[in-house]
């Protein structure tokens, strides 16, 4: 009897990891597929021997629907249904939101994007093939804050999109999705991804490996670690009345996440990121750098559907 049980386990557990999965995305078109972020991420910058620490809290839900399928690749119009920021430093309050009904010029331009279409191409292994139309998010803009200058407008139409725009929204948008293996996993079958990205003044490049942890009713359990490194130099970006660029930018991130079963989309997601990276701040293009400091930046996020 004991034999036969001790078999009879052995033959579930072999069985258990002999189940294999392929991961992808299974959309369907017209169908809306949502994404809610939830950020905490603390900058310590370490200046002429002092430690300033910069708080910030980001959250925001985006709204992709499928419009397109051709062959592998979904055609998708997506929309930010909320945005918002809090940031904390220097004994200082920073604060803006889609839902605030502040007159604040970041909070009105805010509400101004919301509800926007842009568009994105995306693969059946959740790559990040194309973002479109991004300046449909600032359209209209300058008629919208009539109490302001065209050219003040202007210079806060530059800064947003080096949050928001193309290059940026795709490196975000990446880090969102998992970029599927091209071949079926079994359980504690791994897989390893390697993605570029350019956001603001910051350019790395992020290697994953992801494994399959469990495969349960309705969700693929997996979860990734990464390496951290610099891709190339960045250009300046300009920062209130300065220029600024993070050199050498190097860490690691860990993430856990659930997978449905059925369409491939990330339901649920827990990341932590450490990134340390050398900033350097001058006042003109052609000036000299007039400021280099350490800079080491913790993030924790959370995401569902």
């Amino acid at each position: 009897m004991k034999k036969s049980l001790t078999l009879l386990m052995l033959f579930i557990s072999i069985n258990s990891y002999a189940q294999t999965a392929r991961l992808e995305l299974n959309l369907k078109k017209d169908s809306t597929y949502n994404i809610t972020i939830n950020a905490d991420m603390d900058i310590d910058q370490l200046i002429n021997g002092l430690h300033q620490i910069v708080k910030t809290t980001i959250s925001g839900t985006t709204a992709h629907k499928v419009i397109a399928i051709k062959d592998t690749l979904y055609e998708m119009e997506v929309i930010y249904k909320k945005l918002g920021m809090h940031m904390e430093f220097g004994g200082k309050v920073i604060e803006f939101s889609s839902d605030l009904k502040s007159e604040d010029l970041i909070s009105k331009f805010v509400r101004s994007m919301i509800n926007k279409p842009f568009g994105i191409v995306m693969s059946r292994r959740g790559k990040i093939v194309e973002v479109k139309n991004i300046d449909s998010l600032f359209a209209g803009v300058i008629k919208d804050f009539p109490p302001i200058s065209d050219a003040q407008v202007a210079q806060v139409i530059a800064q947003m999109k080096q949050s928001f725009g193309e290059k940026s929204i795709k490196g975000n948008l990446q880090e969102t999705f998992v970029i599927f293996p091209k071949v079926p996993l079994a359980v504690k079958g791994n897989w390893t991804t390697v993605n570029a990205t350019e956001a603001a003044a910051i350019s790395l490049t992020t290697k994953t490996t992801y494994t399959l942890n469990a495969i349960a009713d309705k969700y693929y359990d997996v979860s990734g670690t990464a390496v951290i490194t610099s891709d190339k130099v960045p250009a300046f970006k300009k920062s209130g009345v300065y220029l600024i660029r993070l050199m050498q930018p190097s860490g690691r991130y860990t993430a856990r996440m659930k997978i449905d079963k059925t369409t491939g989309w990330v339901t649920e997601s827990q990341i932590t990121k450490d990134i340390s990276a050398t900033a350097q701040i001058k006042k003109t293009e052609a000036g000299p750098i007039e400021l280099s400091y350490p800079m080491k930046i913790l993030m924790k996020f959370t995401g569902a559907n």
